[in-house]
């Protein structure tokens, strides 16, 4: 069995891929031609990148056998002469530490600065200064004040709206205490919470009390938690 690979030559190849792009550019080309032409333009580009690294190989082998047949002829073995070394007039590197570290343990080192332990009249007052204003009350900030400003001007206005009489409830509970005050005080039943809203909106102050007195006990409510002190609020400002 010939298992040898035949390739189609540079010339034709190259013939074929050009005449598929003509029938690209009219229109005519089929999308499995178009497939075909997109493999025979990469074998064509494998090939050309084989051909150039086979011309790039030869030619730097080729260059550097040449090289090297120069370079035998050219190189010659140096003539070495002798080196004559003065010995006059020279100093041992021993001696001259020796001289040196002799001349710096001579020299006394001194002092970059001098510490009186004395202190002096103008020190001592400014420290006694520091003293006493280290010892006055410390001040509040600008911040501080206007936090507590702010803080007392949101505790009126909270407290004048706790107060503040209501038309209808309905319209005064949103719709999170809404879901708040179904889930929590009516155990989840919507309309018992609807129904109990209506009969708080339409009858009296003291029918109002009174039915809150009943829907504590049915649903045992936590008088101390909030969301029973604010439903009982919003009653009670419905009837003020």
């Amino acid at each position: 069995m010939d298992t040898t690979l035949k390739y189609t030559k540079l010339q034709e190849l190259a013939a074929t891929i050009q005449s598929k792009l003509e029938q690209l550019s009219s229109g005519n080309l089929s999308t499995t031609e178009l497939e075909e032409m997109t493999e025979q333009s990469r074998e064509l580009f494998e090939r050309l990148v084989v051909l150039r690294f086979m011309a790039y190989d030869e030619t730097v082998n080729g260059a550097t056998k040449q090289t090297a047949q120069v370079t035998e002829e050219i190189i010659t073995p140096p003539v070495q002469e002798e080196v004559k070394w003065e010995t006059t007039n020279q100093v041992s590197l021993i001696d001259a530490i020796e001289e040196v570290t002799k001349s710096e343990q001579v020299e006394e080192v001194q002092p970059l600065f001098s510490f009186d332990p004395t202190p002096k009249q103008e020190e001592a007052v400014i420290s006694n200064m520091l003293f006493d204003l280290a010892a006055l009350p410390a001040t509040e900030s600008v911040n501080e004040m206007l936090a507590k400003t702010m803080g007392s001007q949101r505790e009126t206005l909270a407290q004048s709206l706790e107060h503040k009489p209501i038309a209808d409830l309905k319209e005064a509970i949103t719709l999170n205490q809404r879901f708040q005050f179904s889930r929590e005080l009516f155990k989840g039943n919507n309309q018992d919470y609807e129904v109990a809203i209506d009969h708080l909106n339409r009858v009296s102050r003291d029918e109002a009390m009174q039915h809150l007195s009943t829907l504590r006990s049915k649903y045992a409510w936590n008088n101390e938690a909030t969301v029973t002190h604010d439903f009982v609020v919003l009653v009670e400002r419905r009837h003020q």
